[in-house]
């Protein structure tokens, strides 16, 4: 495991969700130190840990995993979860028939 991947994807997705290390780790009930630690690479959590900070985060496990250059098809299936987690019902299922309609053509090809 990469721990400075892992560490830029936390960071990465911490910021996002608007936390700072502080209100992340209480969230998580780590200390801010070692979240700190986390995040900088010099540390990796165990599988409890890390499993409760992607709950935290709202992110899947595989994108906090994932180095920026080489995601796979999972990692990919979570950046499109996150991305229409919060849409309505309605234009989730849109969404999802539009992509069911792309894989068929692509198929056909």
């Amino acid at each position: 495991m990469d721990a400075k991947a892992l560490g830029a994807n936390l960071q990465k997705y911490r910021k996002q969700k608007g936390l700072t290390q502080e209100a992340a780790a209480e969230k998580c009930g780590l200390s801010a130190n070692y979240l700190r630690q986390i995040e900088l690479g010099h540390k990796v959590p165990k599988l409890e840990t890390f499993l409760r900070i992607a709950e935290v985060l709202e992110t899947s496990a595989d994108l906090l995993l994932v180095g920026n250059s080489n995601k796979t098809a999972s990692a990919r299936a979570g950046e499109i979860y996150d991305k229409i987690k919060d849409l309505p019902p309605s234009r989730q299922e849109f969404i999802l028939k539009s992509l069911d309609s792309m894989i068929d053509e692509i198929k056909k090809m």
